[in-house]
């Protein structure tokens, strides 16, 4: 059985998370978000295949990405939703 990918949701999170990431101060490289998680929740995700949308997201790594960011899941879906509007206007 194929599994359902939702393209513009995927792009969506990836950059949101990116742009999470970047406004850090100093911004972590991926490979720094992922050590922190794993010490802190003994949990790997692969930061860099949500970055670049190649894989669908968990919601329970989103989870765990939110808590790293200190975000709720409703705000970063909020900025998802705007991402997707903006990326949407983008093509037309």
């Amino acid at each position: 059985m194929s599994q359902y990918r939702n393209s513009d949701l995927l792009t969506g999170i990836a950059v949101v998370a990116k742009q999470l990431r970047e406004a850090h101060n100093p911004s972590p490289s991926q490979e720094e978000v992922m050590t922190e998680i794993k010490i802190k929740t003994n949990i790997s995700i692969h930061i860099g295949r949500i970055e670049t949308a190649v894989t669908n997201i968990s919601i329970s790594s989103l989870s765990l990405l939110c808590d790293y960011y200190n975000i709720s899941l409703s705000e970063f879906m909020k900025k998802v939703e705007l991402e997707i509007q903006r990326l949407k206007r983008k093509k037309k």
